[in-house]
């Protein structure tokens, strides 16, 4: 008998040291292959920024691929966006890549003092469970925790708009509720 899972669930904590970690998880109808896959591809990357990111550009250090950013260990993903009126630069290196079970990004440059991404596509009884887990630190101290709500909402709103497009593509449409 088929037991329906919700499609996604948001959660977060702050672990000892104040640094927040966020986890989404969406569970896919589809394999960790064709999650992988989709990752791996070189429309990836624009179909999970947001319009309002601006993606100028995107190109790659080290690492070796076809035409999109390849995930391999090691290479460099260096990405151009506007943000507002704010034109930024980040920079991730790509580790821990595991295909099809994953790959972790860490921002060497980013607007944030630390960033440490970890994507997940695990094997699941109904597909794929995609998973999210981020770890970063905001810059300036006491003002940054001060604006951290702000930021959080920001990044609930990111991530639950690459859960619905990683879905769109590899899953069809199906429902993705908003961050509570």
């Amino acid at each position: 008998m088929f037991q329906e899972v919700p499609a996604e669930t948001f959660f977060f904590f702050y672990v000892i040291t104040c640094v927040p970690v966020v986890r989404y998880e969406s569970v896919l109808r589809c394999s960790p292959e064709a999650v992988w896959a989709f990752h791996a591809s070189p429309a990836a990357l624009e179909r999970l920024t947001p319009p309002d990111r601006n993606l100028e550009s995107a190109a790659s250090e080290g690492g070796t691929g076809d035409a999109g950013l390849p995930l391999v260990d090691g290479a460099l993903h260096i990405l151009r966006f506007r943000l507002g009126p704010f034109r930024m630069e980040w920079r991730a290196r790509i580790s821990e890549v595991d295909p099809p079970n994953g790959f972790t990004d860490t921002a060497e440059k980013s607007p944030f003092s630390s960033w440490r991404h970890r994507h997940g596509f695990l094997p699941h009884e109904a597909g794929c469970l995609l998973v999210d887990e981020i770890e970063y630190e905001l810059p300036f101290g006491v003002l940054g925790r001060i604006a951290g709500p702000l930021v959080r909402r920001d990044i609930d709103r990111l991530f639950a708009f690459r859960h619905r497009e990683t879905r769109k593509y590899v899953d069809g449409p199906g429902e993705t509720p908003e961050p509570s």
